[in-house]
């Protein structure tokens, strides 16, 4: 649950619906600047799936030893664990490519996302997840590259064949934590789209005076490894700038659901849990466009 405090209490957001809000992302990205991802189905479907796991925790919220809500930040370590491994394997039995994406995704948040948060710190009790995943990951990525598992998601189930760069990117990543300089890897770029995706969608739901984020770093835009800084910004009300714009149309519209708890209406779980339900949805929409006039 993502939980962001408001004038007379908190804001919810799940998981998988932040999830979703990535994956309104994924679904329009690419224009005469950005490539769009390839494969485009298994990769948006990591997007969108990516949070899978926490569907059966995040269907109530959630108070620590204090009495505030539990937000995401806050998981104990084995609870994140297993939320991360169950997503996953739900990923990976759907779709291998989108599945081996998802996983990078659960161990890079544990390895300061493989060099792009070199400043992230690594907590303890992760480490058994971490080399569980990677050993799954260099199975994967080796079996897709022989052709061995193929995608119901994707109408050309060759698109999901890995290549050599692929293997090797792995290789490096594990052994080093970081991507080879110049990497030619295109599961790479997948991943990397995969984190400005989550990192955008973050950026609306985690504050009620978004962006959280206004700069997000380390983005492609194309298969020759080029990468670009987007900017976020509010410009009128509902609506934020994009710098540089990589959507496919402008404005793009998206919108994420949400719940409200007033902070004197619990006073324990049960009543917290009593707030959330008690007040309804509101899908909270927000306008992206360019810097063009």
């Amino acid at each position: 649950m993502i939980v962001a405090e408001t004038a007379d209490g908190f804001r919810f957001v799940t998981q998988p619906d932040h999830a979703a809000l990535a994956g309104q992302f994924a679904d329009h990205w690419g224009n005469d600047a950005f490539e769009p991802p390839e494969p485009a189905a298994a990769v948006a479907l990591a997007a969108y799936a990516h949070d899978d796991g926490w569907w059966p925790y995040d269907r109530r919220p959630h108070l620590d030893s204090d009495g505030r809500p539990v937000d995401f930040r806050e998981m104990p370590a084995a609870t994140w664990v297993d939320l991360y491994d169950e997503g996953i394997d739900s990923v990976v039995d759907l779709d291998a490519y989108a599945g081996l994406v998802v996983s990078m995704h659960g161990t890079g948040l544990r390895r300061q996302r493989y060099g792009l948060s070199p400043s992230w710190p690594t907590p303890p009790g992760f480490d058994a997840f971490v080399d569980r995943q990677e050993r799954r990951q260099a199975r994967l990525v080796r079996a897709l590259h022989a052709g061995e598992v193929s995608s119901p998601v994707a109408v050309d189930h060759g698109a999901h064949s890995t290549s050599e760069a692929d293997v090797a990117l792995l290789s490096a990543l594990h052994e080093t934590g970081v991507a080879p300089d110049g990497t030619a890897s295109r599961l790479w770029r997948n991943y990397e789209l995969l984190q400005a995706w989550d990192t955008l969608s973050l950026s609306f739901c985690t504050s009620t005076s978004p962006p959280s984020y206004g700069e997000i770093a380390s983005v492609p835009t194309g298969a020759d490894g080029s990468e670009v800084t987007l900017s976020v910004e509010p410009s009128d009300e509902g609506a934020f700038r994009v710098t540089p714009y990589p959507f496919d149309v402008d404005p793009l519209v998206v919108s994420v659901p949400t719940r409200h708890a007033s902070a004197d209406a619990f006073d324990d779980e049960g009543g917290l849990v009593r707030a959330y339900f008690d007040g309804g949805r509101e899908t909270l929409t927000f306008a992206l466009r360019s810097g063009a006039p």
